[in-house]
């Protein structure tokens, strides 16, 4: 890779960055090669950061070259400071984890260390890629800058649940042994799903190419809203009596190609030789199955749902069209990830709303399209962030 190809990279990545909410300042660095990496250089506004301050930068001196260095399968490192961040970095040396995407990074505990220094990082990142470094922010690395974007990402949604959730009256965190597991599955088998570099074709008329498009650009939308990051979340589209489109697992949503959206059986479950579906394969099956005006499905990993989520909380949308269209945000019993009782939990709960909520996870949303989903999701997200207290500074 030249620079040119990293910058370009890396300007990608930080699109992800809106300033929409919260700001956050930080720096990201890419491997060039093995002898310069690319930096944004200083401490910026992340979503405010442009081409014009990249530096090149020799890879053998100081603290960001040697972990370049050091660890040949790091190829981004981004630093993020927030309000929030700083906040939780300051309570103690380890803070326990209440999110599961954050538990798949990370395990059961998200670690903070002293400084910023090489060996300090080096140590914590052995067995995570993510960490908060005491009274600055926080770090994280990765095999690409999108990855490590959506890392810094997430430790900040999660930073954001323990500042927030007070005043829900606190999280409440993940079981050790159930969060050490998401992060065993995470690295065993869902960061290896649908690697290969192509999807082999299914055949298709034109209405099913469009509504593959149209899971494409919405997957897309829930990017660009701050709805979801990197490859979290899921959308799926009822497409007959039978059977269901759906987004693939662990895949980049701007990198899903038309191909790469996988045609479920709703009774099933079964798929072929496409992509593996999304984990919540069988919940948006079951719920096909069962809700017979549900058309479409979008499952959101956002910063204020999340809080609820941390905090097991559900929340009423105080009447008026939002409440007639959508009913009460309401909280499902816990189940893991990709589980039958989930399936049951989620089916359940959709009783007279069309907005759940499941804890430690996110929300989950059907309607008759995507189009109306994906305002509902929008909806309910902004109204928790007011619910919230939620502001546009750091």
């Amino acid at each position: 890779m030249d620079r040119d190809q990293a910058a370009t990279l890396m300007t990608k990545a930080l699109k992800g960055f809106h300033g929409k909410f919260k700001a956050m300042y930080g720096q990201l660095c890419v491997r060039v090669d093995s002898n310069t990496f690319l930096s944004t250089g200083g401490n910026k506004i992340l979503a405010e950061i442009t081409e014009d301050s990249y530096e090149l930068c020799v890879i053998d001196s100081g603290d960001l070259g040697e972990i370049f260095t050091k660890r040949s399968d790091i190829n981004a490192i981004l630093f993020g400071c927030s309000a929030d961040a700083v906040a939780v970095s300051e309570k103690a040396d380890a803070i326990p984890v209440t999110l599961e995407d954050l538990a798949r990074l990370t395990g059961s505990e998200l670690k903070v260390i002293p400084d910023a220094s090489a060996s300090s990082i080096l140590a914590a990142l052995k067995d995570t890629s993510v960490c908060l470094i005491k009274g600055t922010g926080a770090i994280a690395v990765g095999s690409n800058s999108r990855k490590a974007v959506a890392g810094i990402q997430i430790v900040e949604k999660a930073c954001e649940a323990e500042v927030h959730g007070e005043i829900l009256g606190g999280t409440v965190p993940l079981e050790k042994a159930l969060a050490d597991d998401l992060r065993k599955d995470f690295l065993s088998d869902y960061i290896n799903r649908n690697e290969e570099p192509y999807a082999e074709y299914v055949k298709y008329n034109e209405e099913e190419f469009a509504i593959r498009g149209s899971l494409i650009d919405h997957g897309k939308e829930l990017v660009k809203r701050d709805l979801s990051y990197g490859s979290w979340g899921n959308l799926s589209v009822r497409l007959n009596d039978d059977e269901m489109l759906i987004t693939p697992s662990s895949m980049d949503y701007f990198d899903i190609k038309i191909e790469d959206i996988v045609k479920v059986n709703i009774h099933t479950l079964e798929y072929g030789n496409q992509r593996i579906p999304s984990t919540e394969v069988r919940m948006h099956a079951a719920a096909y199955r069962n809700l017979p005006d549900c058309k479409a499905i979008i499952q959101t990993r956002s910063n204020a749902i999340s809080v609820f989520a941390a905090c097991r909380a559900g929340f009423a949308l105080g009447g008026g069209e939002l409440q007639e269209l959508i009913g009460d945000v309401k909280v499902t019993e816990y189940a893991p990830p990709g589980s039958e009782e989930l399936c049951e939990a989620v089916v359940s709960t959709f009783s007279n709303t069309h907005a759940c909520i499941i804890p430690h996870h996110g929300a989950v949303f059907y309607g008759p399209s995507l189009d109306v989903v994906l305002a509902i999701a929008e909806a309910v997200e902004m109204k928790a962030r007011n619910l919230l207290s939620f502001d546009s500074g750091i």
